[in-house]
């Protein structure tokens, strides 16, 4: 993940849309009540490199737990009123653990037999799609050309 301060910024409004679209993924309306307030205090933390990237930490748990369409520790709280670097400890695993929970997520994924679609559909299982760049902004397309010899009849 690149550390500019524009792709942390990119990738906060992007998860936050996404938690948008899905909060009707929770039942309760005291959950989605809740999800928003902890979607409020996140947009307001924006001081120090670090305590973005420390925001975009919880952005993405809180998109876990609404995936999930229930609310786990510490969302099933409304946020406190405390600077966002003195409840990193409220974070699953702590701070430095998210990189190594998301790689664990798409294993276990992939174990279970849920690879993407694009993936399952691809002769090659998705190598050749893997390999190429993926655009931060708009859209991926991809086109294969495959010649077959004609059929004698």
């Amino acid at each position: 993940m690149s550390d500019t301060l524009e792709d942390l910024n990119y990738d906060f409004n992007y998860n936050l849309f996404i938690a948008k679209t899905l909060l009707n993924n929770l039942s309760r309306h005291e959950d989605k009540t809740r999800a928003t307030r902890w979607m409020k205090k996140l947009s307001g933390c924006n001081r120090t490199v670090n305590e973005i990237r420390l925001r975009n930490d919880f952005m993405y748990y809180l998109i876990v737990n609404i995936q999930n369409g229930e609310l786990q520790p510490p969302f099933n709280e409304s946020p406190p009123h405390k600077p966002l670097p003195s409840i990193a400890h409220l974070l699953p695993g702590g701070v430095e653990a998210t990189a190594d929970e998301e790689a664990a997520v798409f294993e276990k994924m992939e174990g279970a037999g849920h690879k993407p679609l694009l993936y399952e559909n691809s002769p090659d299982g998705g190598a050749f799609l893997a390999a190429q760049p993926i655009p931060r902004c708009g859209a991926f397309c991809y086109l294969a050309v495959v010649a077959r010899k004609p059929e004698k009849d």
